[in-house]
C-alpha cells in the first residue's frame, strides 16, 4: 500500500515568481509531504505553471489540482442561472489547464447545491465524458463539500446511483458540519455511508464538528468524539480501497486546514502548524491500517 501526503497550498502566499513556495516547498518535503496541493485559481498558467512544474520536479514532489466548476463562494456571490451545461464548459476549461501540470490527482469542486438532483446528474455525466475526451479518466476526484452538488450525504447516494463511476474525494467535515451530528453513529447514516465509500479516491482529512468545519486543535480532548469519529471514516475508506485495488491500492490524504474564517479565530495553533502536526500523525495512523491489511 502506497500512502502520499499533499500539504494544501491553502492561505500560503506563492510570492512574485512563486519565490515563497521555492523556499517553503523545501521544508515541506523535510515533513514528509509526497506533494502539494494547488488552487489553479491562484496561478497564472502562461507564468507560473512553468515555474511550479519545474520546483515541484527538483525536488520530487507531486502535485495534485484543485478546479472548481463556478468560483467558490470565497469568490463572492455565485451568478445566477448556471445550470449544468455552463459548469461543464468552465469544467472542461479549468480541466485542460490543470492537465498541464501532470497532476497524480485533479480535486474538482463543482456543481452547486440548488440544483434538482437530475440536473447534478446530468452535470456529473457529462464530466465522465469529459474526462474520457481529455485522457484524464480516473484521475478527477469530486469534493464532497458545501455549496456544491455533494453538499450532503443524502443526495450524494442518489447522484452516485445514477453516475457509479464517479470517484469522490471526501472532505467529510464538510457534511458533519450540514448534518450536525456525529456522522457514523446513527443506522440510516451508516447506511448512506456505506454506498458512498467505495467511490472515495482521495481524502480531504481535516477533522471538523458538527457546528464547525476545522476544528483548532482535533488532538485537544474536548474534540475525542469528533477524532474518532473521522478516524473509524478514514479507516472504512482504506479498507474499502485495499478490498478493490488490493497491493496496488494508493491512498493521497490532504490535511486540509485553512485560515479564518475556517480556522477559529482567536486560537492558540496555528493552522499550518495543525495541518503539519495532523499530517505527520495520520501518516502513522493510515500505515499502521494499511500494515494490518497488506499480506505478509
Amino acid at each position: 500500500m502506497q500512502i502520499s501526503r499533499f500539504r494544501s497550498i491553502w492561505g500560503v502566499d506563492p510570492g512574485a515568481n512563486l519565490e515563497k513556495w521555492k523556499e517553503w516547498f523545501p521544508c515541506l518535503k523535510r515533513l514528509g509531504y509526497s506533494g502539494v496541493e494547488v488552487d489553479i485559481l491562484v496561478l497564472n498558467p502562461e507564468h507560473d505553471f512553468v515555474l511550479l512544474r519545474d520546483i515541484c520536479d527538483h525536488l520530487d514532489l507531486k502535485i495534485s489540482v484543485v478546479i472548481f466548476s463556478s468560483l467558490p463562494q470565497s469568490q463572492g456571490l455565485r451568478s445566477t442561472g448556471l445550470n449544468a451545461d455552463i459548469h461543464l464548459q468552465r469544467y472542461r476549461e479549468q480541466l485542460q489547464l490543470a492537465a498541464q501540470l501532470r497532476p497524480v490527482k485533479i480535486n474538482a469542486q463543482d456543481g452547486q447545491d440548488s440544483w434538482a438532483p437530475d440536473e447534478s446528474v446530468k452535470f456529473y455525466k457529462g464530466t465522465l465524458q469529459i474526462d474520457s475526451e481529455l485522457g484524464l479518466s480516473g484521475v478527477v476526484c469530486h469534493e464532497t463539500h458545501r455549496s456544491r452538488s455533494l453538499c450532503n450525504p443524502y443526495v450524494t447516494e442518489y447522484i452516485l446511483e445514477q453516475v457509479p463511476d464517479l470517484r469522490i474525494t471526501a472532505d467529510l467535515s464538510h457534511w458533519m458540519l450540514v448534518c450536525e451530528r456525529i456522522l457514523d453513529v446513527r443506522d440510516d447514516d451508516r447506511a448512506v455511508l456505506a454506498k458512498v465509500i467505495p467511490h472515495v479516491h482521495h481524502i480531504h482529512a481535516r477533522i471538523g464538528t458538527t457546528q464547525s468545519s476545522q476544528c483548532p486543535d482535533p488532538t485537544n480532548p474536548v474534540f475525542r468524539e469528533e477524532r474518532q469519529c473521522f478516524e473509524r471514516l478514514w479507516q472504512w475508506v482504506i479498507k474499502e480501497r485495499f478490498e478493490q485495488d488490493g497491493d496496488n491500492v494508493h491512498i493521497t490524504f490532504v490535511p486540509e486546514y485553512g485560515p479564518f474564517p475556517y480556522h477559529p479565530y482567536g486560537s492558540q495553533k496555528f493552522y499550518g502548524a495543525v495541518a503539519d502536526d495532523e499530517g505527520a500523525r495520520l501518516q502513522a495512523f493510515f500505515e499502521e491500517i494499511g500494515g494490518k491489511l497488506t499480506p505478509a
